[in-house]
């Protein structure tokens, strides 16, 4: 199974590899694409869209045939969605989007985010937000321990804030959100220096002041990791970022860009 991450990675590199021929334009909308379903065939996408889409990738054969098809969209603004959608052995194993408009996603608050738990099954999340949100990929098989669900949502308060949710067999994995916490964290840089691997979050929020905004979240015990971001007087009039990385409670890396 193609991990998220890696399908994206394939999809720019062909696109980009593609990029000096005029291709013939395959368009889909984003309720054409949100109807896709794992399991389809290529003649359904081909029916449901009314063009077989764009080959970017191809390999193998037989049941162990891989391809990706790329289909583009409306976008938000002047930019152009992209749609791909993966099959092995003519099935659809994994489809994912960039681009298309949320604004119509559904919406989230600060409070709502900080109250949704790792390890929430997805119903309980639809249940507290009343609502699906936007799916910007899916990978597996339906109601298997391994099917994957990436759910986007926009902030209640401005669209430019992104929240992300990932379900895997329908239970919460990892969360993220970007915009969305409009607190102020500060850190200095000497504050940022006496930091030390091995901290606790404790430790941390005692030296700066504060607990910083919590940017990502994925696992529990032992395995949970969280990724806590501050910010900074940076040079010019540029912030600084300090990123701390804290996995089952302790910090195990550090980075910052900015600081004079």
């Amino acid at each position: 199974m193609l991990k998220f991450g890696a399908f994206l990675l394939v999809i720019l590199s062909t696109s980009i590899h593609q990029c000096g021929s005029a291709p013939t334009v395959y368009t889909i909308t984003n309720q054409q694409y949100g109807a896709i379903q794992t399991g389809w065939t290529r003649a359904q996408v081909t029916k449901l869209v009314g063009s077989p889409g764009n080959v970017v990738s191809q390999a193998g054969t037989g049941s162990t045939s891989f391809m990706i098809i790329e289909y583009t969209g409306i976008g938000a603004g002047v930019s152009n969605a992209i749609a791909a959608i993966g099959f092995i052995g003519g099935a659809v194993v994994s489809k994912s989007e960039v681009g298309f408009d949320t604004t119509t996603a559904g919406k989230i608050n600060i409070q709502q985010y900080n109250t949704i738990q790792i390890g929430w099954n997805q119903s309980k999340v639809l249940q507290l937000l009343g609502g699906n949100g936007n799916i910007v990929s899916q990978a597996g098989k339906p109601g298997t321990s391994s099917y994957v669900v990436t759910a986007q949502y926009t902030g209640s308060q401005s669209s430019f804030a992104i929240v992300s949710f990932v379900f895997i067999g329908g239970i919460l994995n990892r969360k993220s959100q970007i915009g969305l916490d409009t607190g102020i964290y500060t850190i200095t840089k000497q504050q940022y220096t006496a930091i030390q691997i091995g901290w606790t979050r404790a430790q941390l929020t005692q030296l700066v002041g504060s607990s910083g905004s919590v940017v990502s979240e994925a696992g529990t015990g032992s395995t949970n990791f969280i990724t806590v971001e501050y910010t900074g007087t940076g040079a010019g009039v540029a912030k600084a970022i300090a990123v701390i990385v804290f996995i089952g409670g302790a910090v195990v890396a550090k980075s910052e860009a900015g600081f004079k």
